[in-house]
């Protein structure tokens, strides 16, 4: 005798259509989603991006990691930029500070910064930190919160910067650039970046220090100086450069308890 089927077994039931699968998943709206902030974007490497994406979208308990490649997925100076921290920020909001506090939560913002900087030499974010990192119980406003994020990107490109300038300085390509050269350049980015924005006559100058041809003349006097100060490897190069910039980077106010 035969058996008989199972009421309600899969046998019975009606055939998905691809129209009901992908709504049943909604792909359709992941997929918009997708290609509009491709379209936002415009990354010079779109399947990385894509890729990049979707690796975000794999682990949803990972608030921080998300966050991060949003903010990641186009350059701090679009203007789209702006429109993704804010994304990030309210994707970290899922993460609770207390009942009648609203903000990011002051470990997640903490991590955030740590994961945005983690290419940069540690000296350098430990002292980013003292200025931009907050305690724990913490909320952080948006605004907090975007200055933070924008500190760490614009330090992102000093930073790529401080090793372009490097490998100029280093002329045998032997890893290290001499000490008196290091000091040449530091000294001429501290005297322009102490200049204020208001006074023409000053920021000409400011443009001048840093143009070729007064870090040339710079250059050419500490090359006639008989000192011998020894060699800089490229992480010593750059914690004293990102000195300069880190002076100028004031303290985070208006942190909300």
């Amino acid at each position: 005798m035969a058996d008989k089927k199972k009421p309600n077994s899969a046998d019975d039931r009606p055939q998905e259509t691809d129209r009901q699968f992908l709504e049943r998943y909604s792909i359709g709206t992941l997929m918009k989603d997708v290609l509009g902030k491709i379209v936002s974007n415009r990354p010079k490497d779109p399947i990385t991006f894509l890729s990049d994406y979707f690796d975000s979208l794999e682990d949803q308990s990972n608030l921080v990691l998300k966050a991060r490649n949003i903010i990641e997925m186009t350059h701090h100076s679009r203007p789209v930029f702006e429109m993704n921290v804010r994304q990030a920020y309210d994707i970290m909001l899922k993460q609770k500070v207390g009942k009648r506090l609203y903000g990011v939560n002051g470990t997640s913002y903490t991590d955030l910064i740590k994961t945005l900087c983690r290419d940069m030499p540690q000296p350098v974010t430990t002292k980013l930190l003292k200025k931009i990192e907050c305690l724990d119980y913490e909320a952080i406003t948006f605004d907090v919160f975007k200055s933070g994020v924008f500190t760490c990107c614009v330090l992102q490109d000093y930073v790529k910067l401080c090793e372009m300038l490097f490998n100029s300085l280093d002329f045998q390509s032997s890893g290290k650039v001499d000490k008196i050269l290091s000091d040449v350049v530091n000294e001429q980015l501290k005297a322009a970046l102490a200049n204020t924005r208001t006074d023409a006559r000053k920021i000409v100058e400011a443009g001048y220090n840093l143009g070729p041809d007064g870090l040339f003349y710079a250059l050419e006097r500490g090359m006639r100086s008989k000192s011998q100060l020894g060699g800089q490897t490229l992480e010593q190069f750059t914690i004293e450069i990102c000195d300069a910039f880190l002076s100028k980077v004031a303290y985070l106010k208006f942190k909300v308890y």
